[in-house]
């Protein structure tokens, strides 16, 4: 286990000037009470005082009235990372999101710090157990003893502590053969009348045996044990088979919220460092005080009395669990928690403050091809290297773009996104490079373009595929010079700018057809990024789904949850929009759905009972002729293909088919459809 270094931080007291004397801060440290003082120049902290150190000055120059020197073995942390200890450093300042100082720790009392609660876990787990735990120095005395062995001895620790063990119990070999390495399983003893059974083995400390420790239960218990896993072994066989082959993990609590089954999927970076088999016996009242996981479902379930779904935050996951309560006359006899993981691997990139809409958004997701390709980024953002980001419409290559900027030196600059394809191309110029006054008709006034706007940060390219062909020639200039000269003007501008471009299209086959530069594309191409579609990462459904929903009731004011049948639905649909698709999908769902929680009818609904005509694919309700079927729906698609391109010239291309084709076709519809066999004519 780990704690971050907020947990351990004090709060800042006192800030001093660099320039002010040992004296005078020496008295402001006994005013305040405080026990050290940050030193600042030009309102940076470059050291800390104690009284100790003002002591130590003072002695060396014997002057009060001289300046402070501060103590520069210091460093910053983030404080949402982990505490440990840090070498050649005396003290530690924490920093938030914003850079600014929260807290500091010394060292030494940080040491002391996490001894003393990993003591205090390690007691909390061996208390928590559902075994008796008794440990012994090599004379045999009790050191240690837990709850459970208490409540099975039925004597209080401060009794037995410090005792003699081998005068407690009764057994007939001796300890000594586990003073020598020795294991002893499955050994019966006495002890104020109860038989118990357990183990004795030996503990290490640095290779050396420094004690003995026996873990034991009471017999009666422990064949009571052994016969209902006899009973329920063939059964649970054939369950955990079945559950293993879903992606969702099953809990089962008794009344009093206590664990007794795990089953399924376990999700590790919910539970952070417990193990499958650790969640046995656990409470949910103390995994939630413990911060476990919070809000508490079980409890939440035990109140109501009937079902309940939430999303809880775990460890390092989140998941989307339903609590059902199992009922035996009237009262809850147990709880089922099913849950799905909607959790991400990784939320670490800041939002732009800037950003509006689809843009706004951090990295979401769980795949491993997503998670590959983070690393990618992760690698790539350091570098001042050309990125070329490429994939289908609605994929986040904006999102992706930012979270390189915001992972390079260039974080603190501007990020200027630019749509190449929204800017009429008599304008595109002017825009991009900026225009002198009286340039052309209606240039009243000197502008400054986009790249001298992203100047000491990125410039995004977004669609740079729709550049016109001229225009590409002056971009490739300035990629290539670093230097953009204003319409009207004849004088270059030296620019520091990093390029991300991004492209829906295979600009390779667009040089090949003559429609892109091949030496702009080589430029471009430096670090190619490509970006798998949402149907081939599903994965990431359910978490982006999730966050959306989130997202949506808080700008809205709704409260509305989502079934995991309904994700379940959502993650077998082919999203031929992508992210942005699913967005709108869940605004849709919130809207359309009656009930507080969206489920899997709402979800069929808009993805395949929908009467637009955008339906992205086909969904077979009854029986036809195989024939007919084909006919229909080859009419459909060549009708809904014409009506959204308008010729049929671009129906062909999105078809692939040939233009012959649509139009035959088409003439065929008519003139079934029209009396007298009269017809359209066709655009081409």
């Amino acid at each position: 286990m780990h704690w971050d270094w907020k947990g351990v931080l004090q709060p800042i007291g006192l800030f001093v000037n660099s320039d002010m004397t040992v004296k005078n801060v020496f008295a402001l440290l006994k005013e305040n009470e405080s026990e050290v003082g940050f030193v600042l120049e030009d309102e940076e902290i470059i050291g800390y005082v104690t009284t100790t150190s003002l002591l130590d000055q003072l002695m060396e120059e014997g002057d009060p009235n001289r300046r402070i020197q501060p103590e520069k073995d210091f460093l910053f942390v983030r404080e949402e990372d982990a505490a440990k200890h840090i070498h050649n450093c005396s003290l530690v300042i924490g920093a938030d999101i914003f850079q600014q100082p929260t807290g500091y720790v010394f060292m030494d009392r940080l040491d002391q710090y996490l001894s003393e609660v990993q003591l205090k876990s390690f007691n909390d787990a061996l208390n928590s157990a559902e075994m008796g735990i008794v440990t012994m120095n090599p004379s045999f005395q009790v050191i240690f003893m837990n709850e459970k062995a208490e409540q099975i001895l039925g004597m209080k620790k401060s009794i037995i502590q410090g005792r003699d063990y081998r005068r407690l119990i009764r057994m007939d070999t001796s300890f000594d053969e586990v003073l020598r390495g020795q294991k002893w399983f499955g050994i019966e003893n006495t002890f104020n009348f109860k038989v118990i059974s357990g183990q004795f083995s030996p503990i290490y400390e640095n290779g050396k045996i420094t004690g003995i420790i026996h873990n034991f239960y009471l017999k009666d218990q422990l064949e009571e044990a052994v016969h209902e896993i006899d009973f329920v072994r063939e059964m649970n066989e054939d369950l955990q088979a079945i559950y293993s082959l879903s992606n969702e993990q099953i809990l089962v609590t008794d009344h009093n919220g206590t664990i007794t089954r795990v089953a399924g999927a376990y999700f590790n970076n919910f539970w952070g460092d417990i193990e499958h088999d650790e969640l046995i016996g656990m409470n949910a009242a103390d995994l939630e005080s413990s911060g476990i996981f919070q809000p508490n479902i079980i409890a939440a379930c035990m109140k109501k009395n009937s079902r309940v779904m939430l999303t809880q935050k775990g460890k390092n996951g989140t998941v989307l669990s339903t609590a059902t309560p199992v009922m035996e006359d009237g009262k809850i006899k147990r709880i089922i928690v099913l849950s799905k993981d909607v959790s991400t691997d990784d939320k670490s990139f800041a939002r732009a403050e800037d950003a509006t809409e689809f843009h706004n958004e951090t990295v979401i997701y769980r795949s491993a091809e997503m998670s590959m390709l983070m690393d990618e980024v992760k690698s790539v953002a350091p570098l001042d290297s050309t990125v070329l980001v490429t994939g289908e419409s609605g994929v986040g290559k904006e999102v992706v773009a930012r979270s390189i900027h915001q992972l390079s030196s260039r974080s603190s600059g501007s990020f200027v996104a630019i749509n190449c394809g929204a800017i009429p191309e008599h304008l595109i110029e002017s825009e991009l490079f900026g225009h002198e006054k009286g340039a052309f008709t209606g240039a009243d006034s000197k502008r400054v373009g986009l790249f001298e706007q992203g100047h000491e940060g990125t410039v995004f390219l977004d669609e740079v595929s729709e550049l016109p062909f001229a225009m590409q020639v002056k971009l490739l200039r300035v990629l290539q010079e670093r230097e953009v000269i204003r319409v009207g003007s004849t004088v270059p501008i030296k620019i520091n700018v990093r390029v991300i471009a991004a492209t829906n299209k295979n600009l390779r086959q667009m040089v090949q057809k003559n429609q892109f530069r091949e030496d702009l594309f080589y430029r471009l191409h430096v670090v190619p990024i490509q970006i798998p579609a949402l149907r081939n990462r599903k994965d990431d459904i359910s978490p982006l789904a999730v966050s959306f929903l989130e997202e949506l009731n808080d700008r809205n004011g709704y409260e509305k949850k989502i079934s995991t049948n309904a994700l379940n639905l959502l993650e077998s649909y082919q999203w031929p929009g992508n992210i942005r698709e699913l967005r709108n999908v869940i605004e849709r769902l919130i809207v359309i759905s009656r009930e507080d929680e969206i489920s899997e009818k709402d979800v069929y609904r808009v993805l395949w009972e929908t009467d637009s005509k955008e339906q992205g694919f086909l969904t077979i309700k009854g029986i036809i002729p195989l024939k007919k079927a084909v006919e229909e729906t080859e009419k459909q698609l060549i009708e809904l293909a014409v009506e959204k391109y308008g010729t049929a010239t671009d129906a062909a291309k999105a078809l692939e088919t040939s233009i012959s084709t649509v139009s035959r076709r088409m003439k065929r519809f008519n003139d079934e459809r029209m009396p007298g066999g009269a017809s359209h004519d066709l655009l081409l």
